[in-house]
């Protein structure tokens, strides 16, 4: 491994790290001028790491789209088991549970 196979790796990794940074604070279809700039940011770097090394960007985007995908599947479980437990502590009586019913239906809403 020589100079330019390290700094070819180095700058791989430098990308990705940017493209993780920048989907952080992405939301898809949020029309705030901000985010159109993000967006066209995340475009810079997809269309640099595409240049640098086709690979490595198929691998970035494979493992972007399991990361999101696990995301989703675990935020639904979570919002499945709270709404369990909420219906629960409703049927039970709602003036015994109310302080823990709210706390759920407070978690609920920020999915």
């Amino acid at each position: 491994m020589d100079y330019k196979d390290i700094h070819k790796l180095a700058e791989i990794q430098y990308l990705t790290g940017r493209l993780d940074e920048l989907y952080k604070g992405y939301v898809p279809g949020y029309n705030e001028t901000n985010n159109r700039i993000v967006d066209t940011r995340i475009s810079k770097y997809e269309d640099k790491l595409m240049n640098l090394d086709p690979i490595a960007f198929h691998l970035y985007k494979v493992q972007h789209k399991n990361i999101t995908m696990a995301k989703k599947k675990s935020k639904q479980k979570i919002g499945g088991l709270l709404n369990d437990i909420k219906n629960l502590l409703t049927d039970e009586g709602l003036n015994k549970h109310q302080k823990m019913v709210d706390r759920i239906r407070e978690q609920l809403n920020t999915y």
